[in-house]
């Protein structure tokens, strides 16, 4: 067999698998589907993911920059390990009564690339 006809035939094969697999995850007939809602937005599908908050200190506040700095822990929406570092706030008034050495609860996205805190409450 030649290098052709094995490459085709590869590319065959792996095109009728990846096509039945396809028609595998579409067909839902039978199945009970009440608690994709649930799912939904435990795996933010639906957009109504619940933002999980994470626990912090406030290191540093910019407010004519729009950042924050936190030392926080583990970040797991993110996937990000404990350190310090500085987000930007989505809101400038969300940094409003607060100051450093704050032990705060906050959630953080990266819309964009950039790490942004979106919701900041104290302790």
């Amino acid at each position: 067999m030649n290098y052709k006809t094995l490459t085709l035939t590869l590319l065959l094969g792996l095109a009728t698998h990846t096509g039945l697999q396809a028609e595998e995850m579409m067909n839902h007939e039978g199945h009970d589907m009440s608690q994709m809602g649930e799912m939904g937005q435990m795996e933010g599908m639906d957009g109504m993911e619940e933002k999980v908050m994470t626990k912090g200190v406030i290191s540093r506040i910019d407010t004519q920059n729009g950042k924050v700095g936190i030392k926080h822990e583990a970040i797991a929406n993110l996937k990000m390990p404990p350190m310090t570092m500085v987000f930007q706030v989505a809101d400038p008034a969300l940094m409003e009564g607060f100051k450093v050495g704050d032990a705060v609860s906050f959630h953080a996205e990266s819309p964009a690339g950039k790490l942004t805190v979106t919701k900041l409450q104290k302790q």
